[in-house]
């Protein structure tokens, strides 16, 4: 027989393939739970043996991780070995780089790629009692567990799986960057971006509140990019001193902290109001002790004129009668009480390079943060908030910081 002949005999000949046995009717319905993706090579897996069948249940993880032929050949074929020779999971695990506590997860957890997760000895033990009741939720969980872990901490992706969130679908980075960006900066006191953090995370805080905190944190932040000194120089109306009390406009970022720290209020929630002139903002005081804050925006029935639309003392507390009397003879003295507001809002953008400087450490630490946007713009922040404002309704989360 020629070398010619020897070669191409093969390829002549038929091929023989195995044939598989067919899965059991169980079998088969678990098998469906897996992402549709890989469900083929779960099947033909779970068929060519039944200790590969029995990791479909015991570990589904490590299932799905040879089914999307995760890592490289030689790994997956030194752990199916193992498999076939009755190993221990844990050495399974080490073998495919999974953490072992991904074995308590349903199927339907493994929709994408496995990413990494935190696995210390620790988060192990306590994320046993975070694990999802529901299937179906189990996805978005695991994704928030692995988003959590590599945006800010073990603590933050604890948090996160503590939470109770995942009914409907979403995606990680979109629905808790700025969360985890507040947290990490919770914790980093020699950074610019912690000195504007009221309320900071901590592992036992309660959703609501770690919500409502990052909100406040954003608004801030908004506030330091959009009204540098000099960016609002029209108040209005004209300061002044009426019945004892001193009317002082407040314009720029400086002033505006100033008083919010000093009421401890929300005049730092502001700055979107103030950069599109719909309102401007006051504070009253009485021998240079902060006593109110007052709020001017347009009349709600009077179209033009402008108004008294929130005069609170410390804490949002009401202000005392004196104080509204002073504040309507400071008014009625005005002369430009007639207003009308832009048909536009004006265009005052928001400061790249100190949002460069706020973010530097966070995204030193975190491998660039490209979750969060590299240049600020009025658009990104209403993405931002936008993104807030549906965390706070899957939480159940009422606030006006999300009106």
């Amino acid at each position: 027989m020629s070398h010619a002949t020897k070669v191409l005999r093969p390829r002549t000949e038929p091929r023989r393939s195995v044939v598989l046995p067919p899965l059991t009717d169980e079998s088969e319905s678990y098998a469906g739970r897996f992402a549709y993706p890989a469900r083929r090579e779960v099947r033909r897996l779970m068929r060519s043996s039944a200790r590969l069948a029995d990791l479909a249940i015991v570990f589904p993880g490590a299932r799905y991780a040879l089914a999307t032929k995760r890592g490289s050949a030689e790994m997956r074929e030194t752990a199916v070995a193992l498999i076939e020779d009755g190993a221990a999971l844990r050495t399974v695990a080490r073998v495919l780089e999974l953490p072992l506590w991904l074995r308590r997860l349903p199927p339907e957890a493994f929709q994408k790629p496995i990413e990494p997760v935190p696995a210390s000895e620790i988060f192990t033990r306590r994320i046993a009692t975070r694990l999802p009741a529901v299937p179906s939720h189990s996805a978005l969980w695991l994704e928030a567990v692995a988003f959590g872990g590599k945006a800010c901490s073990e603590d933050f992706a604890l948090w996160l799986a503590d939470q109770a969130i995942y009914s409907e679908a979403g995606k990680p980075d979109q629905m808790f960057g700025v969360l985890a960006a507040y947290a990490w900066h919770s914790r980093a006191p020699h950074t610019r971006a912690h000195n504007l953090i009221v309320v900071p995370w901590r592992p036992e805080i309660a959703f609501d509140t770690a919500l409502c905190a990052a909100k406040s944190w954003l608004n801030r932040m908004r506030l330091t990019l959009q009204l540098g000194p000099g960016v609002l120089t029209d108040p209005w109306l004209s300061g002044g001193q009426v019945r004892g009390y001193t009317f002082v406009p407040l314009l720029d970022r400086t002033e505006i902290l100033a008083e919010a720290r000093a009421m401890q209020n929300c005049a730092d929630q502001y700055a979107e109001r103030l950069a599109d002139d719909r309102c401007r903002l006051f504070s009253i005081r009485r021998e240079r002790e902060h006593v109110a804050t007052l709020e001017i925006g347009p009349h709600v029935r009077e179209a033009g004129m402008l108004a008294i639309t929130q005069l609170k003392a410390r804490h949002n507390m009401a202000a005392p009668l004196d104080v509204w009397q002073a504040a309507y003879a400071w008014l009625a003295a005005q002369s430009g009480l007639r207003r009308l507001p832009p048909r536009l809002p004006p265009e005052r953008k928001l400061d790249e390079d100190a949002w460069a400087q706020l973010m530097a450490p966070y995204r030193k630490a975190t491998g660039g943060a490209p979750w969060l946007p590299e240049t600020p713009t009025q658009a990104v922040f209403d993405a931002l908030n936008s993104e807030m404002g549906d965390l706070a309704r899957r939480g159940g989360v009422s606030s006006w910081l999300f009106t």
